[in-house]
This record gives C-alpha cells, sequence and structure tokens, in this order.
C-alpha cells in the first residue's frame, strides 16, 4: 500500500495525540478497527479501502502504538478501552462496529460489556479468548510471553531486540509468526510496517507501553472467569474470525468462545494464521460484509 493509494494521516486529542487513518463511506456506520500488541492502524490497510463500501472506515494507534505517543497514558486493558471509547464519542458516528485484532479483540470485548449501548456490532480477528484444553500457542511465543511476566527481565528483552535488530529485520521477523504464508502480505504493505516501525525506532516510551499492554493481557489471561463475564455481557451481534494457523491464539480458542457464546457466528479459515485481514483481505471481506447485512444493517 504504497503512500498515494493511503488517506493522509490525521489526529485526535484524547489525553495526548492519537494517530489515525480514515477511509470516507456511507455515513450510517462507522468501523473503528483497533490493531492488537505491537501492532498499528497499518495493519488493517488491506482491508479499509473495501470496508468503506459499508460505511466510514476510522483505523487509530493506541497510545504508544505506531505513530501515536504513549504520552504518559497507561497502556493496560481498560485504560486502552477508555481511548477507545473516547476516541469513538470523537470521531466516529452512526452505528459503531468494532473489528479487533487479538489484543484488540479484547479490548472490544471489554468495551461492548462495560458500555453495551454504545456497539452496534463487534468483528473479533484472530481474538485473545480465555485458554482452553486443546490448544497451545507456538513454543516461542510461550517463552516470550513468560519472559514479558518479569519485571524489568521484559523491558530488557524488547530493549535488546531494538537495539540489536533493524527495524526491516524486526517486521519480517513479526510477519513470520503473524501469518501462516509471510509471503502473502505484499511488499508495499510490508514496506508500511518498516517505516512505521522505523518511526518508533528512538521513542523510549515504545518499550513501558508494550510491557505494559502484554502484562495486562497476561492479568486477564490469569482470570479466564472475568473475561468470560465480559463476553457473556455482550449484547450486540458478533463475528468471529480466526486462522486455523494461528500460533499465537489456537483456533480451539475461538471455537470454545464460539461454542459458549452460541449467538456469535464465526468461521476459521483453514490455511490462514493470526492476521486474516492482512493475509487474505477479500475473504475477510467477504464474511464482514455478509455478517453486516444479515446482523448488523438488516
Amino acid at each position: 500500500m504504497s503512500a498515494p493509494d493511503l488517506p493522509s494521516l490525521r489526529w485526535a486529542d484524547v489525553d495526548g495525540p492519537i494517530a489515525y487513518r480514515e477511509w470516507e463511506g456511507p455515513q450510517q456506520t462507522t468501523f473503528v478497527l483497533i490493531h492488537g500488541l505491537g501492532g498499528a492502524h497499518a495493519n488493517w490497510v488491506r482491508v479499509g479501502p473495501g470496508l468503506a463500501g459499508l460505511g466510514r472506515v476510522i483505523a487509530p494507534d493506541l497510545p504508544g502504538f505506531g505513530y501515536s505517543p504513549r504520552a504518559g497514558r497507561d497502556t493496560g486493558l481498560m485504560s486502552l478501552r477508555r481511548t477507545l471509547a473516547r476516541f469513538i464519542e470523537q470521531r466516529a458516528s452512526g452505528r459503531i462496529v468494532v473489528c479487533g485484532n487479538s489484543m484488540g479483540g479484547a479490548i472490544a470485548i471489554l468495551h461492548a460489556a462495560v458500555d453495551p449501548g454504545s456497539v452496534a456490532g463487534l468483528v473479533l480477528t484472530g481474538s485473545v479468548f480465555p485458554w482452553v484444553r486443546g490448544g497451545w500457542p507456538h513454543p516461542v511465543v510461550l517463552g516470550t510471553f513468560s519472559i514479558y511476566r518479569v519485571p524489568q527481565l521484559g523491558e530488557r528483552l524488547i530493549s535488546a531486540r531494538r537495539r540489536t535488530m533493524e527495524p526491516d529485520r524486526i517486521v519480517r521477523l513479526g510477519f513470520r509468526f503473524v501469518a501462516a504464508d509471510p509471503r502473502s502480505i505484499p511488499q508495499d504493505v510490508v514496506s508500511l510496517h518498516v517505516d512505521m516501525a522505523t518511526h518508533r525506532a528512538n521513542d523510549e516510551e515504545v518499550v513501558p507501553a508494550f510491557v505494559g499492554a502484554a502484562r495486562s493481557m497476561l492479568r486477564l489471561g490469569a482470570r479466564p472467569d472475568v473475561a468470560r463475564r465480559a463476553m457473556d455481557s455482550v449484547r450486540c451481534p458478533v463475528l468471529v474470525l480466526h486462522g486455523r494457523r494461528d500460533r499465537l491464539v489456537p483456533a480451539a480458542f475461538a471455537e470454545a468462545a464460539l461454542a459458549r457464546e452460541t449467538d456469535w457466528r464465526g468461521r476459521i479459515f483453514p490455511d490462514l494464521g493470526h492476521a486474516p485481514m492482512l493475509e487474505a483481505p477479500g475473504r475477510w471481506l467477504a464474511e464482514v460484509a455478509d455478517w453486516y447485512a444479515e446482523a448488523v444493517a438488516g
């Protein structure tokens, strides 16, 4: 996605700067796209233009991620949910559909549980769900998150990675874990992520922002009862899109969530990984469009 094809970067003030891009569309609905841990609005650029056929599309960078500085803001999940709520109040209109990837899915669930009247639908893509028997993340993922849990050690790991690896290598290594086949992500999209990583290379607040969000997710993971109560509190239509080859959140977790929440609609892609909207944007858009027409717009 070359720069001329992208909408210009815009800014909102939500207790500090929030960077976002917006694709114009029908005013009746706004899709708000929330990235995951270590992600940014660039994760959504392959589906933003197509989704704009259904409504306005807004993809922000949460505090401490992408182009949004942390600016002293907390990056725990509930704090990020409050940032999302204020951003929606400022920038969104009409029916609000929140689309969350990975950690963004957890934030979307929490938001819909806390303020059910503010959301017309959720699209949970590679979302975080409570652990269940029958699935394990990749061993590297398990080991890395075990390190994030340890005070100071998590910070040292991320700092060392940023100090010793070039942005291009960091991005490509990330896509090797995120995508079932990293070759499915075009070079121009990879370059967009590298540009963003380069911009962030000297930002000292990237590390505490990342670790704060990671530890907050781990705390939620240790309380599956809380996570399930939040899921049970969601009142709007929900679409779950997940890759069978997801190395970070096993498909078994998504299948267990769908078995529990029988009103939710789901699709498990047999050949995709943790970011179907990046790996197969046409298929992701087709699923969202069908669900939206039936469950939200209809």
